[in-house]
């Protein structure tokens, strides 16, 4: 059963857009959080734009440079607002830059219930986007769509939450660089994109 039903986040007549962050420059002497997009990245969120040709006051972003840079992209076309919320950066994990396979293991065990001491814990995260989205919806005033740009981890949480089933590294392998969902807050179902999972 999805967390929205007769929650705050049971919105009628609003939709949630989910946007993974374009593909960054890894370098491994700068923390991920202040990576910024490739220039591959920057071709690819640009494409998102004009994909999605969003029609909104406002973009919500993660704090972590690579997804306001992507935020930016989406923003330019109707001149909207970049907002930032602490709340939207990814689960937090104590290791540096990992070996590809090992990262992806760790990643998938983590989001399908595996105790790993180096990530944010899993309730906590969930806790935290959880109460983040609820701030954006309040903020966000009583209409119209929500727009968030953020990172594959959390956003598989928030996916989990809003559908009420624990999706896990299924769903996280699944998202794109860069990728979307919509969802549809009244009735706790994904519309399109990424997480119109069975």
């Amino acid at each position: 059963m999805s967390d929205l039903k007769g929650s705050p986040l049971q919105l009628p007549g609003r939709r949630l857009l989910l946007v993974r962050h374009a593909t960054p420059h890894v370098d491994a002497g700068v923390p991920a959080e202040r990576w910024h997009l490739s220039v591959r990245g920057r071709q690819e969120a640009q494409s998102l734009a004009m994909d999605l040709r969003l029609q909104l006051p406002r973009i919500w972003s993660s704090p972590e440079t690579k997804a306001r840079e992507t935020a930016t992209f989406l923003a330019a076309l109707s001149g909207a607002e970049v907002a930032v919320h602490d709340g939207l950066r990814e689960v937090g994990f104590r290791q540096g830059l990992l070996p590809e396979a090992e990262f992806r293991r760790r990643v998938a065990s983590y989001l399908d219930g595996g105790a790993d001491p180096d990530f944010e814990p899993y309730d906590v995260a969930r806790q935290r986007i959880l109460r983040c989205l609820a701030e954006i919806a309040g903020l966000e005033g009583g209409g119209g769509d929500i727009a968030l740009v953020s990172h594959g981890r959390i956003l598989t949480v928030l996916v989990s939450a809003l559908l009420g089933r624990r999706l896990g590294g299924r769903l996280w392998s699944r998202i794109g660089m860069p990728d979307y969902a919509w969802f549809d807050l009244e009735h706790g179902v994904a519309l399109a994109g990424f997480a119109a999972v069975p």
